[in-house]
């Protein structure tokens, strides 16, 4: 096992073996593995933090000495982050490291993963190896509190979300950290003031009895330009801000980590008739820890061009179609069997559009008047398109009984275009 975004590639720090890598000051930040298999069958990995935490507030990990961050990770897997490995194959996987520090100064932080592995149809685990890491702040400034960091206000209507600090970073690839330096980010010269980021703002409206979900509205000069809806039930929120050329994109992290967060929200009322009407109960297997995201591409005039999300580790790149509509953002709630795989449930589309591509192909999007020539029709499918999809499967779905049921969050745009040069490969496996 290897980290492929780790600052040392040969994983030699003065012969300690220890990798070092950067995480984002106040945001989530990538640490992305590579597991190769080189046994004559499939195994299973199970890794997690050594500070780890599974219980009704919590369920992720920390750094060593639980001093600023946590470590998270998705898909549902509350005894840490679990991968099959094919014989003789490669496979990537993927955890979070979501700065939570102080404004005194910008530290660095250990952490210590443990690593189980076995092999598939066997009990006997071996438990013997243990990675360790250095997590360096991207880029070390001494006036911290300028660095973009989100602001929380409430009222009895809405929460607020702002930013305070005006330094923005580079954009940071959620599954590609790797290619940051190549896609045009700079760590010696990380931050840049952007005035900008302060016409931004989120206001979350929580369901109640006029309004049936909770609902998230992007102002930009405090005029809607976005709206995301669907299952937020025990969700919390997090936005960060990067620059991309003369655009920012806001990105905005939905986290699944907390079972109280569930059980205690007043917005879980769907759920109790949920369960009266199909017979079980969703706390038995939500999707938790989980995490989805939204990246949203905005111009210097404050439109929306482009927004991206994912789908079953699959990165989805959605034009903005040519009118005034705003975005409409859904995350959708899909109940299904646990032997059944999303990508069974809806259709896998496989490419081979390289990251470094599809970036430049947002490049091109965000200066359609220097790139007149660049065909942007290749529509691979309408957000209506999965709409229907998911409406479709829902209607067929057999009435579920029991407790082995999952319920995954499916993120999508409802009135944009994913472009079929703009999708990535699957993350998870080793194109190497």
């Amino acid at each position: 096992m290897k980290i492929v975004n780790a600052l040392d590639n040969n994983n030699n720090n003065n012969n300690s073996n220890i990798y070092n890598i950067n995480y984002i000051p106040f945001s989530i930040s990538t640490i992305k593995l590579l597991i190769q298999n080189k046994e004559s069958s499939e195994i299973k990995v199970r890794i997690k933090p050594v500070k780890f935490q599974n219980d009704e507030d919590y369920c992720g990990g920390f750094d060593d000495d639980k001093k600023g961050l946590k470590i998270i990770w998705g898909g549902g897997q509350e005894n840490g982050l679990e991968v099959k490995v094919e014989e003789k194959k490669n496979k990537h996987a993927f955890l979070f490291v979501f700065h939570r520090g102080t404004f005194n100064m910008l530290t660095e932080y250990k952490l210590t993963l443990q690593v189980n592995k076995n092999k598939v149809g066997s009990h006997i685990e071996n438990t013997t190896e243990e990675i360790y890491i250095k997590l360096h702040p991207i880029q070390n400034i001494s006036l911290i509190q300028n660095i973009s960091h989100q602001k929380i206000t409430k009222n009895s209507l809405y929460t607020k979300f702002t930013f305070d600090g005006d330094l923005v970073g580079y954009y940071y690839p959620r599954w590609y950290p790797e290619l940051f330096d190549s896609i045009g980010g700079d760590t010696n010269n990380y931050y840049k003031s952007v005035p900008l980021i302060k016409d931004i703002s989120f206001k979350i409206f929580k369901k109640n009895k006029e309004i049936d979900k909770d609902r998230i509205v992007l102002n930009f000069k405090d005029n809607p330009i976005a709206s995301i809806d669907g299952d937020m039930d025990g969700a919390s929120y997090q936005i960060e801000a990067f620059r991309f050329n003369s655009a920012i994109i806001i990105r905005l992290w939905f986290l699944w980590i907390s079972k109280n967060q569930f059980r205690k929200r007043i917005n879980l009322e769907p759920f109790l008739q949920e369960k009266e009407k199909k017979g079980f109960d969703f706390f038995t297997n939500p999707e938790l820890p989980d995490l989805e995201r939204f990246d949203i591409v905005v111009s210097s005039n404050g439109n929306i061009v482009a927004v991206c999300t994912d789908f079953h580790w699959q990165e989805y790149w959605y034009k903005k179609r040519s009118n005034d509509e705003n975005i409409t953002g859904i995350i959708a709630k899909l109940d299904h069997p646990l032997e059944d795989s999303l990508d069974r449930l809806l259709q896998r589309v496989l490419v081979k559009n390289e990251y470094k591509s599809i970036i430049t192909n947002l490049e091109k999007i965000i200066f359609p008047n220097k790139n007149k020539g660049y065909n942007l029709q290749m529509i691979c499918s309408k957000g209506e398109e999965i709409e229907i999809a998911i409406k479709e499967r829902k209607k067929k779905e057999a009435i579920l009984k029991g407790t082995n049921v999952f319920r995954s969050h499916v993120p999508y745009i409802r009135n944009s275009d994913i472009l079929s040069n703009m999708i990535s490969q699957i993350v998870i496996d080793d194109y190497l």
